[in-house]
């Protein structure tokens, strides 16, 4: 997955609040506007009313919530990205579903996303949004939705809201853009690099810096900078006066040249020093670590605070995929009923619907399986449940499974293991594992190409692999790919998430296994999967049992 920012809306410019603010204003009166057109023309009835008064909310809240004066960082970013993303599902659901202007919507969430700086509440959004235009539509193809009625009273004010939709989506692009421009019109930070300590050098107090010229007998000759809270640090006195352990003195002396590290003072507190031999004894720079403890200990909890919004929030996504995979199997169910004729034959001119609802139904499932699969693995709740697998059967299962979607793209699919390779795995996810990579195999070889399944066993291991000779991939896509909702250069103009190598990987690294892929662009690629080898006592009872 790409790394997001976890800041608050709190935490943005006071300039980027007040434009978004301003926006959500915007969309706020277009909307009140477009209800009083609609008023003094005599077409508004009480379902358009209610519609626009569902469409002004988003603006409500955005205009409420993002006022300097809210402290609710944590969900200020939820509410509108869900809030926008509802209003584009019942917008497109209430006005024609794929063919309605209000599709336009969708956009409006992931760009509040990126204006809040979260671009991972971005990639999420534009997600789910597709989710919902691709259930839309196989809903409408279902009679469970209206079609577009070009005739229909609600035509004209769904068109004058898209066009509101178009204001907000470049207004929110225009932000977006402003903000990266004035970024990069500061000042960069500089760095200072250490330079060579000298003598002559003094130190302003409450510098947090303590500089010291210390004889080869260990007496402090001068000093200046901050005291660090020592009371007994003088010209004349002895530097082991000024150590907790009077034996990390001759850490402070080196003989020659320079050293550094760390040392507790007499009166507890850790700094580190630098300290740089001459002839007549050294030179020594304390510097208090007692800020820089302190911040990293905040940084430590902000971190675990993160990592608990992190694991909520995928929680959450978890929860929506298995609420997702309700409907969507009421869909595949359906779509087996008419393929298979049981109400009586389909007419002839929808006699190639129930296919095609079925194969899309299969792909968005599997979409579905990848995201509650990742979810668990990022939240450490995926469980397998490790048996003796064949993986040479589970991937004849899947080339009968996938053998439809390979002849639409004219590619051909082999096998080339004849015997049984056993794995000590999970059934299922070893199953998803040839699913997703002959997927992407399919996917990115032109027609006439093969995908080549194979599988070996290879010292204590067994070694799943999928090959075909399609678009290949660069070492730097290679590196790419293994992350969550990353794609790499040759995915141009092919639809996918970026979600099936990175599940592939996570099963691989579940198992004690790892993921080596070897490709190169125009040459296709080879990817291969190391799974733990079966006991052969285990493997001995299912073929008795099988024979």
């Amino acid at each position: 997955m790409p790394k997001e920012s976890h800041r608050g809306v709190n935490d943005l410019p006071e300039l980027m609040r007040k434009r978004l603010q301003f926006i959500h204003l915007v969309w706020l009166v277009l909307t009140v506007a477009l209800g009083i057109s609609a008023l003094i023309g005599g077409l508004a009835d009480n379902a358009l009313l209610a519609g626009l008064g569902l469409a002004a909310l988003p603006g409500v809240v955005g205009a409420a919530l993002l006022h300097s004066k809210i402290r609710a960082e944590d969900l200020i970013g939820p509410f509108l990205v869900i809030g926008w993303t509802l209003l584009a599902m019942l917008g497109i659901a209430s006005t024609g579903a794929a063919l309605s202007p209000l599709t336009i919507l969708f956009a409006i969430a992931p760009l509040t996303a990126m204006n809040l700086g979260k671009p991972g509440m971005a990639a999420e959004a534009a997600i789910f949004g597709a989710f919902a235009f691709l259930a839309t539509a196989v809903m409408v193809r279902l009679g469970l939705l209206p079609p577009a009625n070009p005739e229909s009273a609600y035509q004209v004010p769904a068109m004058l809201l898209a066009f509101a939709g178009l204001v907000m989506i470049g207004l929110l692009a225009w932000t977006f853009l402003k903000a990266r421009e004035e970024e990069a019109a500061m000042p960069a930070e500089t760095t200072t690099e250490m330079v060579t300590i000298r003598q002559d050098v003094g130190l302003p107090e409450e510098s947090g810096l303590l500089l010291l010229d210390v004889s080869e007998f260990g007496r402090i000759r001068t000093l200046s900078g901050d005291l660090l809270g020592l009371d007994n640090v003088r010209a004349g006195g002895l530097l082991a006066n000024l150590l907790q352990d009077e034996k990390e003195v001759s850490l402070l002396k080196p003989a020659n040249g320079r050293t550094h590290g760390e040392v507790t003072l007499s009166n507890g507190r850790e700094v580190a020093f630098v300290a740089e031999a001459h002839e007549a004894g050294a030179v020594l720079v304390l510097r208090d670590l007692t800020e820089a403890r302190a911040m990293t200990l905040d940084t430590r909890a902000r971190l675990e605070e993160a990592e608990a919004r992190l694991k909520g929030r995928t929680a959450f996504f978890a929860s929506l995929g298995h609420e997702l995979k309700t409907p969507l199997n009421a869909i595949l169910g359906y779509a087996d009923m008419m393929r298979a004729g049981i109400r009586g034959p389909m007419p002839e001119p929808y006699k190639d619907y129930p296919e095609i609802i079925h194969e899309s139904g299969q792909d968005l499932l599997l979409l579905v399986d990848d995201i509650l699969d990742l979810a668990k693995a990022e939240a450490d709740r995926q469980r397998l449940e490790p048996e003796p697998v064949d993986l040479t059967a589970s991937a004849q299962s899947i080339l009968r499974q996938l053998d439809n979607q390979a002849e639409r793209a004219g590619v051909k699919l082999k096998l080339k293991a004849t015997s049984e390779v056993w794995a000590e795995a999970d059934a299922r996810a070893v199953r998803q594992i040839w699913q997703n990579l002959v997927s992407n195999a399919i996917k990115y070889s032109s027609s006439g190409g093969t995908v080549t399944l194979d599988a070996r066993d290879e010292g204590n291991a067994t070694v799943l692999s999928v090959t075909d000779k399609g678009a290949g991939m660069s070492s730097e896509d290679v590196r790419r790919v293994l992350e969550p909702f990353s794609q790499g250069s040759n995915s141009k103009g092919r639809q996918g998430t970026g979600l099936g190598l990175a599940v592939v990987n996570s099963f691989a690294q579940l198992h004690g296994g790892q993921v080596v892929i070897d490709s190169a662009p125009g040459k296709g690629t080879k990817v291969e999967v190391s799974l733990p080898r079966a006991n052969p006592a285990d493997i001995q009872p299912m073929e008795d049992a099988a024979q």
